[in-house]
């Protein structure tokens, strides 16, 4: 017993004198102990808007991430589609949809025979500040169990014995639940039937007291009526194309200044749903952050928490008015607001010296296509219904029947197993005719098959390890077809949208801020998918179960 006393001594004499504290790291270091990360993600956050719209930001927001942490402007997502929940995915596991299985907003579930929101779960209930309930008017049960392995916040969890907390917020379910991962201690949302945040049983049987607190206050009631302007004078939007030829899919109008109601007499939830196309429901947002500080203690002791906010409204907005638009430079200058203000709010709480910040975006969005034809470049919308009335006619005609088409979604065709197996048809010959099909579809570019996609007999370059990255044999279709540039297929009632492998869609900035990053502009090639590992090597944790991101070490401290 006293030798096993003296050995513990000495291991103990031993970890002092390599100054190794108890989080797995120096006691001793020059940078300071971090003790919160804060990652935001801006929904539909182009690359080219941070020089685009440079002019009109203040000194605290982006150019303060810019001019004190680390900048990348060369990062590319290394997948597609380029869509809302694959982005949150990538950017807090790590990895692509082929390993972490989110393959789009939505999906086929070929099980049950329907598409279906990527994070729906029909074994769980929405937990509301009026109890638990089957679903809300306007929101379902979500839960992060269709993801795939881990976040790095489930690996900083793990890696404390479930100290650190993981708090995520955002509008849209998928926003939060997927950065919240499998381990977090809330994944919170809006519901625009109760103009309220919303959670998930998957984390709680009762909403937490101070979130209860939270809305209680009705903060969106008190922007009933508020008039959004432009913020800045016009000199400040000339490189934009103030009138577009289409917005769509937006309940505030066409041109400024908006008035928020929604069209109705008091705040109700058409005018909840309007209230979410605002640059106050960034504002909103980023106060239920600060009271998530406040509330849950984030950055308060020496295991260090995450906090993960995703903007919505800069996605919503974009896909009505289009990246060139007025409203959406607007949206941006008013965001830069939000987060200068709250940069300086996590800088008084907890110390920027003792936190990450990492900022980027999910995706990028194409131009409207009726604006890009005026400006002579070649662009169209394409009829999902052409897509697959193509097909259908082509198999038709080479094996009978009637249905081959089962389903289209994420550009790909999932075609009816049941009847090539009626038809005694070779799978692989059935994709192919798909395949060639649709390329006499106008705006259709190429094609991939499951079965060249599995058997890696894809064609060299960008898009084929693009497409390769974003496949799930488990969860992706039959045939992949790629657009032209500039063309994407109709989603109803948009004005424009994402989903391609292409630069406008994959291209967003990537800003890291804190202790142990060496501020610079880097041009080295590098990912979205590469802050989940970062951020885990200034932890020194284990970095995420199915990470293919790397290091950025080029950005990181030698010491």
């Amino acid at each position: 017993m006293r030798r096993r006393r003296e050995s513990l001594f000495f291991c103990a004499l031993l970890a002092l004198s390599l100054g190794i504290g108890p989080f797995g790291c120096s006691s001793d270091r020059s940078q300071s102990e971090i003790k919160l990360v804060v990652v935001i993600v801006v929904d539909q956050f182009r690359y080219d808007y941070v020089e685009r719209f440079s002019d009109s930001f203040g000194a605290g927001g982006f150019k303060r991430l810019m001019s004190e942490g680390a900048f990348f402007a060369n990062a590319d997502y290394n997948y597609a589609p380029t869509y809302t929940a694959p982005g949150h995915a990538s950017i807090f596991t790590g990895s692509t949809p082929s390993q972490n299985g989110i393959v789009g907003n939505l999906w086929y579930d070929r099980a049950a025979g329907a598409q279906k929101v990527i994070v729906s779960d029909d074994s769980a209930k929405v937990v509301t500040s009026y109890g638990i309930q089957s679903y809300t008017k306007t929101t379902r049960p979500a839960s992060p169990r269709i993801l795939i392995g881990t976040t790095f916040g489930d690996q900083m969890r793990l890696a404390t014995g479930f100290r650190s907390k993981v708090i995520a917020v955002s509008l849209k379910d998928r926003a939060a639940v997927l950065p919240g991962g499998r381990e977090a201690n809330g994944a919170y949302w809006f519901d625009a039937s109760s103009g309220s945040l919303v959670s998930s049983d998957y984390y709680f049987r009762a909403m937490p007291e101070w979130v209860d607190k939270f809305n209680a206050q009705r903060k969106p009631d008190s922007y009933f009526a508020r008039v959004w302007e432009h913020a800045l004078p016009a000199s400040a939007y000339e490189t934009t194309q103030g009138v577009t030829t289409d917005v769509k899919g937006s309940p505030l109008g066409r041109n400024f200044p908006f008035s928020i109601t929604g069209g109705e007499e008091k705040p109700g939830e058409e005018f909840y749903k309007a209230f979410q196309y605002t640059p106050f429901a960034s504002e909103y947002l980023a106060d239920f952050a600060k009271a998530a500080i406040d509330a849950e203690s984030l950055g308060a002791d020496k295991y260090p928490d995450l906090l993960a906010i995703s903007f919505s409204t800069p996605d919503l907005v974009g896909h009505s008015y289009g990246p060139d638009s007025d409203e959406v430079e607007d949206i941006y200058i008013r965001l830069d607001q939000v987060i200068a203000d709250f940069l300086n709010y996590v800088d008084d709480k907890v110390g920027l010296s003792n936190t990450i910040i990492a900022v980027t975006g999910d995706h990028g969005v194409a131009p409207i296509p009726r604006l890009a034809v005026l400006n002579k470049i070649d662009a169209e919308v394409i009829d999902p219904a052409a897509c697959i009335d193509a097909v259908n006619k082509a198999l038709q005609a080479r094996f009978g029947g009637e249905k081959w088409v089962e389903n289209l979604v994420n550009d790909q065709i999932y075609l009816n197993r049941a009847a090539i197996e009626q038809a005694k048809a070779d799978p692989a010959e059935a994709e192919r005719l798909a395949g060639k099909a649709l390329l006499g579809v106008r705006g259709i570019a190429s094609v991939f098959t499951r079965t060249q996609i599995i058997n890696g007999q894809m064609p060299p370059g960008l898009i084929s390890k693009r497409i390769s990255n974003g496949f799930n044999p488990n969860r992706s279709g039959d045939v992949w077809f790629i657009t032209n540039p500039f063309c994407f297929v109709g989603e109803g009632e948009l004005a424009t949208t994402h989903g391609s492998p292409y630069d406008y869609d994959c291209h967003v900035p990537i800003f890291l801020l804190g202790p142990g990053i060496r501020a610079d502009r880097y041009y080295q090639d590098c990912a979205p998918a590469d802050i989940a590992p970062t951020i885990c090597a200034l932890l020194r944790v284990e970095a995420p179960s199915n990470v293919s991101g790397r290091v950025l070490t080029e950005a990181l401290s030698k010491k």
